[in-house]
């Protein structure tokens, strides 16, 4: 009996706490910043601007925007910011580029992986203001060349469309093998790609000019383009326009959500 009672005591000590000799610590981990998503990007004329949803950490510093020639390999850092867009000016326009981004916490750590969405961009010119003449007073500057960004004579081989105002119709004429449909009242930032070459075009090359309505052209040398008529009137057309010259590619600007 007494050896059981010293059995059971000499156990008890060894579950007694080691109290004020104890040495172990309890560290947090502060892990690197979730991967940065909902990136999309914005095309505009010699710049893209690239967009992401704030990363849902709560020790973000900045943002890290990388950016590359192919969907894949090794992407180059072209920018830091401390904000959820970032404006990449040192583009050309007609080339296509890819982007990804990652954040960067208070401590330094970067995200482990880049952001997964595919994001591309086309930049593209644009004009706003321009005016042309009516075909049937003025016909030396009726016309609009995309691709020079100037206004010619309607039956310029170059011209490929050109308005036209007479017995209260106003029309906007595109010229032979040129393309057009009308779009609808949308603004023309919202007007974010061309439809392939065989859905929606005018029958006959003709559309009625609404103020407010946004219109698609393709060029018989497979370069997209659009205009907003902004006002028109006897006398002549007033629009904006942008004009993709990269050939077959229908991105003439992403539209923000």
């Amino acid at each position: 009996m007494m050896r059981t009672v010293a059995k059971v005591l000499a156990f008890a000590l060894l579950l007694l706490p080691i109290g004020c000799h104890e040495t172990d610590k309890v560290v947090n981990v502060d892990p690197p910043p979730h991967i940065v998503d909902g990136v999309y990007s914005v095309t505009g004329d010699g710049q893209v601007t690239i967009y992401w949803r704030a990363n849902q950490d709560n020790d973000i510093d900045y943002y890290k925007v990388y950016r590359n020639s192919a969907p894949t390999g090794t992407f180059t850092l072209i920018g830091t910011t401390a904000n959820t867009s970032f404006v990449d000016t040192h583009v050309t326009n007609g080339s296509t580029y890819y982007y990804a981004v990652a954040a960067v916490d208070l401590a330094g750590q970067e995200s482990a992986e880049l952001s997964y969405e595919n994001v591309f961009d086309t930049p593209r010119p644009e004009g706003f203001g321009v005016s042309l003449t009516n075909t049937f007073t003025t016909d030396a500057t009726s016309g609009w060349d995309f691709s020079a960004m100037t206004r010619r004579a309607s039956l310029d081989p170059l011209t490929d469309i050109y308005y036209g105002a007479q017995n209260g119709s106003y029309l906007v004429y595109a010229a032979t093998n040129v393309k057009i449909q009308d779009a609808g009242y949308v603004a023309l930032r919202d007007v974010d790609y061309g439809p392939p070459a065989n859905v929606g075009w005018s029958a006959d090359g003709v559309v009625e000019a609404i103020p407010g309505h946004s219109y698609i052209v393709l060029i018989a040398d497979t370069h997209y383009a659009k205009f907003e008529v902004k006002s028109r009137d006897s006398s002549g057309l007033v629009m904006d326009w942008a004009y993709q010259i990269d050939p077959n590619n229908p991105e003439l600007t992403r539209r923000v959500p």
